[in-house]
């Protein structure tokens, strides 16, 4: 199918961009990027042909990133409107129990999800570059570096704030970007405001609901040994304790972007898990 790109309007008012791209036949793949940046960072993904071949391919912008609404407040950001934008998203191109692929930040949606909609939403997740698993574990499972970032990159100085955009962008990989990669990250950072990052990831989800009722919903991580933002080994370990069927991927010298950094090896990685998922589904059916 040919790529569609939309500005949809969600039940709160929010405008959300989002994109389609390969066979509407398939199994459907849910891509939700991470803090401060934009659906650009799936683009390694929606230029596979194998996988657009394969599965039906969406992408948006969360609420506060890139081209979709960006708020100031606090309960513009609650988790039942996070839920409904994924939800909006999903009927816009008629998908039913997507796999939801979740880099870094974009892992927490999964919570708002199940909890507003029950684990029997998702087919299966796919978290990747240290996802976040629940926005109640992320002290825990954040890495030093990211912890020593915080303050920066929600500084109400401007000068802080683009000497710490630099810094966080380059953390996000383990070997240094090209200069126009560069500006494409930080562009996706320098246009969000920095309200909308703070209450990005300190906004208030429970994750009660999530913790009791996830258990049987396959995951797969794919991670790398890198990371600067996640202690991964925390993070895998909370997945397994939530979850009954946990796949773990490594990837050795690879930061905190797996699915940018080596593309080819995270697309074949996720192409066969969906696959294998989606065909034990049928098995049972």
């Amino acid at each position: 199918m040919a790529r569609q790109e939309q500005i949809l309007t969600t039940p709160d008012g929010t405008c959300i961009w989002v994109e389609s791209n390969g066979n509407t036949s398939k199994p459907a793949i849910v891509f939700v990027h991470g803090l401060s940046c934009t659906a650009l960072g799936w683009d390694r993904q929606f230029a596979d042909e194998g996988l657009q071949r394969d599965f039906h391919l969406v992408r948006y912008e969360m609420r506060g990133h890139g081209r979709s609404t960006k708020y100031f407040e606090e309960e513009r950001y609650e988790s039942r409107r996070i839920a409904d934008d994924f939800r909006t998203v999903c009927e816009a191109f008629g998908v039913v129990k997507p796999f939801l692929m979740g880099w870094s930040l974009g892992g927490a949606i999964v919570v708002d999800v199940v909890t507003a909609f029950g684990a029997d939403y998702l087919s299966g997740i796919i978290y990747v570059g240290g996802s976040i698993v629940a926005l109640h574990y992320h002290s825990v499972c954040r890495h030093p570096v990211m912890t020593a970032l915080f303050p920066r990159i929600t500084s109400h100085a401007s000068d802080d704030l683009s000497e710490s955009a630099e810094r966080f962008v380059e953390s996000c990989v383990a070997a240094p970007l090209s200069y126009e990669e560069k500006l494409s990250f930080m562009g996706g950072f320098l246009m969000q405001p920095r309200a909308a990052r703070f209450w990005s990831i300190k906004r208030r989800q429970d994750h009660t609901v999530w913790e009791r009722t996830a258990r049987r919903i396959p995951v797969l991580v794919v991670q790398g040994t890198e990371d600067l933002h996640c202690l991964y080994e925390t993070m895998t370990s909370i997945a397994r304790r939530v979850y009954e069927r946990v796949e773990v991927k490594m990837m050795h010298g690879i930061g905190h972007s797996p699915h940018f950094e080596n593309p080819a090896e995270t697309n074949g990685i996720v192409a066969a898990w969906v696959k294998e998922i989606s065909a034990s589904r049928e098995d049972r059916q």
